[in-house]
């Protein structure tokens, strides 16, 4: 019975230690969530071609994007299908839904254009780069 207690005691340590010294985290990128961003610079004048801010509308083409800048593996680099770009125009805004892929990748929401409503992907590091985020004002009347 004593042994029984003792690898009772020990087993329980073992489960509780590692939580125990768990780091907390409080993701700034869990804020981000809901937040609504307008396009600052680098826009399309055509929603067709030429350089501008663009969402992918499938997660891994926006994924192998980002690997091959990060990495430089432009070798092994996704053929991504133009048809599956929407290009934004200055001052269009998105809405963030959701991270995936480790933070790398944001779900957004369009909010203006064609493709309003609609739910696409963007590079975390355009955001940061590329657009601004909408302040609430509150207007007492």
């Amino acid at each position: 019975m004593k042994d029984f207690k003792r690898y009772l005691i020990i087993f329980s340590l073992a489960l509780l230690i590692p939580n125990l010294f768990a780091k907390t985290t409080n993701d700034s990128e869990t804020d981000l969530i809901g937040t609504v961003w307008q396009l600052d610079k680098n826009s399309s004048q055509s929603s067709s071609f030429g350089i501008g801010q663009v969402v992918y509308f499938l997660s891994s083409d926006a994924y192998q994007t980002y690997r091959s800048r990060k990495f430089q593996t432009w070798d092994t680099f996704s053929i991504v299908d133009g048809r599956n770009l929407v290009r934004l125009k200055k001052n269009d805004g998105i809405q963030i839904v959701e991270s995936k892929m480790n933070n790398s990748i944001y779900e957004v929401k369009l909010l203006n254009g064609f493709h309003k409503g609609k739910t696409y992907y963007l590079i975390a590091d355009e955001l940061e780069k590329n657009f601004k985020q909408e302040t609430q004002e509150d207007e007492n009347v």
